[in-house]
């Protein structure tokens, strides 16, 4: 099959080495596998004894999507350019010693993403991408230039499609790509269902009538915000009024460190609270979310980002920190830990009690709203490049029929809110007093 212009484009920025990470998608039908499956096979004849990774979420699903687009490959020709085709270890090796390899992520089983490791290879391809934790992105990241047994070296490579999605993929890929601010070596490039011209009419016309209208946007048209969560915890969030760039650290103002002790993984946020005559200010600048809930990564990352400003700096967060904790030898708390590993004074930690999570919604929406009255000059800022975790919290969060946040499914990353966390606790420690006089007015 012909390559179409869109696929042709994403298939010759891939074999020209200029970039290091490509996502080509946004929409159903755009002929994303084919384009996947294309540019591996050209990389494979184009460097022998080169190695690649085509990844799936699970191994139903690779088998009854990519395995199928590649067996069309086979039957069109490709097959006599194969050696052997393992169905085994699902490994198909050329008569040159390239090797595509195909396996799927399969999180549920491998959380510590065992399979990966040792992998050598030259580089990576994701089918939805979306689909996959972030974890295993960064992995295959990792991993992506790690074999050298092949002729004429090619550069590290990482290949991905996807589909609109209120997940990491919108946060690190489509997000900073709408504004201008991915990676120099990344690049996202749209594919729509309209680019396909081998897509019959007569489909495109079933889509627009039997299709959802909010799925219609998303899948066909396309539109990443077309994507609906009722009972969102921070209904008041707005776009337009809340993510700034003007959220940056400021050294005139103390640094507000708020922390959340979740097991995995710990979220730390960075930001200012203050108020003064023009109303209520609140201002996230960085984040970071600490893998296997490790402490002492934690207090070191805070002192490599923060360390010359750790004098002046207020901890806050989780009351539920405050406990006793088997760690370091001790029943030290966590905050004393903090304490202890970061060199500041125990006045320097203000932890109140958490309140009800009812509680915590109506003064965080309240505190958002009060921002995007006309006239006031009130402000609530999240900087979009650095605190993408805490906008998507924002942004996709929901609570139950009781008011309490939805957070127990951890793979899901709208259940995590481990950022959104951190901000509420910021919230109730540094604006709670004002809240509560305006409130009452």
């Amino acid at each position: 099959m012909k390559l179409t212009a869109a696929q042709t484009k994403a298939y010759h920025l891939a074999l020209s080495g200029s970039k290091h990470v490509i996502v080509y998608g946004g929409g159903i039908r755009g002929g994303k596998t084919w384009w996947l499956l294309a540019t591996f096979i050209s990389l494979a004849s184009k460097y022998p004894k080169s190695r690649w990774l085509l990844v799936r979420e699970s191994l139903p699903t690779l088998k009854r999507t990519l395995l199928v687009s590649f067996q069309r490959f086979l039957d069109e020709g490709l097959a006599a350019h194969v050696q052997d085709f393992n169905r085994d270890t699902l490994t198909c090796t050329f008569r040159n010693g390239s090797q595509l390899i195909f396996m799927s992520e399969a999180y549920e089983e491998d959380k510590d993403l065992n399979r990966f490791r040792g992998l050598e290879i030259n580089g990576a391809g994701v089918d939805e991408v979306n689909e996959l934790q972030e974890v295993t992105f960064r992995k295959l990241l990792e991993r992506s230039g790690s074999w050298t047994g092949c002729q004429g070296y090619p550069p590290p490579l990482v290949l991905a499609t996807c589909n609109p999605s209120d997940n990491w993929v919108k946060g690190i890929i489509h997000d900073p790509y709408m504004a201008g601010k991915l990676p120099p070596s990344w690049e996202f490039l749209p594919a729509l269902i309209t680019d396909n011209p081998h897509v019959p009419a007569s489909y495109l016309k079933s889509l627009r009538e039997n299709m959802l209208p909010d799925d219609y946007r998303r899948f066909v048209e396309g539109d990443w915000t077309a994507i609906q969560r009722d009972n969102l915890f921070a209904d008041a969030f707005r776009s337009e009024y809340h993510v700034s760039s003007r959220a940056v650290f400021d050294e005139r103002r103390p640094l507000i460190i708020s922390v959340d002790f979740n097991l995995h993984p710990f979220g730390v946020l960075f930001g200012h609270a203050w108020h003064d005559s023009d109303g209520l200010h609140d201002w996230s600048f960085d984040e970071a979310e600490i893998p296997q809930g490790s402490l002492p990564a934690m207090i070191e990352l805070i002192k490599q980002r923060y360390g010359a400003h750790l004098r002046s700096a207020i901890v806050t967060g989780d009351h539920g920190g405050k406990a006793g904790q088997l760690a370091l030898g001790d029943r030290a708390s966590h905050y004393l830990q903090l304490q202890r590993g970061l060199g500041i004074r125990d006045t320097q930690i203000k932890v109140p009690n958490n309140p009800p999570h009812t509680v915590s919604r109506a003064d965080c929406n309240f505190l958002l709203w009060k921002s995007t009255q006309v006239g006031g000059r009130s402000e609530v800022l999240v900087n979009p490049t650095t605190c993408a975790g805490l906008l998507r919290d924002l942004r996709s969060v929901q609570v139950g029929a009781d008011g309490s946040l939805l957070k127990k499914n951890r793979r899901d990353l709208s259940q995590r809110a481990d950022l959104l966390d951190c901000w509420r606790y910021r919230v109730n420690t540094f604006h709670k007093e004002q809240l509560d006089r305006l409130q009452r007015r």
